[in-house]
């Protein structure tokens, strides 16, 4: 229950979830004929905190937070390590109708950990992630082993990959890799997550592995500013108007926030 919450209630702080629950108080306080005037403050500020953050300007400042943080972090020259460590997201399942595993937004994490250990970084690749469904009698296997499935078809032998499937956030993931690694007697690792998820990643593992982490970010979903692109009228009026896929990059942007400020709360990171 407790782990089923944590899932569930943040997406009540997000903008989509917080704006609809504002909605949901204007029209509760609008029946009541001395609440007009809260209920019109209520409806236009969940109108305007979603508008604002699904603008495309808003989005990109919140991302751009991150991933540059992410850059910072990352050694000009990657070190030798003892494993190569690949946090689960970004893989679908080979369930039909589909064929075999795919690849989603995040699926560059895998295909970057696969071609560090290919360059002879680290011997070994670890993929992680467990089961997470709230879905009975999902038949979906933990995403370490459709991690594994997929490096294996990329050509990695199956001796140089190890298995992390129980873990089902990034804190557990810190501290179960931990577990491994002193179990194998290892010192460093490589760390491969999206580059928006790599500041808590990083900040979780420091505290929980008692390893040396070196991050590897990857799945930059904007280029850098200087690389953006000057701005225009016609962008800078698009960059004002609501997008879809705006609100979800700031949505995860938040979500990364949130993560981090709960676990410094709970001493994870």
């Amino acid at each position: 229950m407790g782990f089923l919450l944590s899932k569930l209630l943040p997406l009540l702080l997000y903008p989509l979830g917080l704006g609809l629950v504002l909605q949901l108080l204007a029209l509760s306080s609008a029946r009541h004929g001395g609440l007009q005037r809260a209920s019109l403050w209520l409806s236009g500020t969940g109108i305007g905190l979603i508008w604002l953050f699904a603008m495309p300007l808003i989005s990109r400042q919140l991302i751009w937070g991150l991933e540059e943080q992410a850059a910072q972090l990352t050694p000009r020259q990657l070190p030798q390590a003892d494993a190569v460590v690949v946090l689960g997201g970004g893989l679908r399942p080979a369930l039909p109708p589909r064929q075999g595993v795919e690849v989603a937004e995040g699926g560059d994490r895998l295909l970057r950990g696969v071609q560090l250990v290919r360059r002879g970084l680290a011997p070994l690749l670890v993929t992680s992630g467990g089961r997470v469904s709230f879905t009975s009698n999902d038949p979906a296997p933990p995403e370490a082993l459709w991690a594994r499935d997929l490096a294996l078809e990329l050509g990695l032998p199956a001796d140089r990959i190890l298995l992390n499937p129980s873990s089902r956030t990034t804190a557990e993931e810190a501290r179960d890799i931990g577990t491994l690694g002193k179990q194998r007697g290892w010192t460093r690792v490589l760390l491969v997550t999206s580059a928006f998820h790599m500041p808590r990643s990083l900040a979780s593992f420091r505290q929980r592995s008692g390893l040396t982490v070196i991050p590897v970010p990857c799945d930059y979903q904007l280029p850098g500013r200087a690389y953006y692109g000057q701005p225009s009228i016609g962008n800078t009026i698009k960059g004002l108007l609501p997008d879809a896929e705006a609100l979800y990059l700031s949505s995860v942007a938040l979500k990364e926030h949130i993560g981090l400020a709960v676990y410094q709360l709970r001493g994870w990171s």
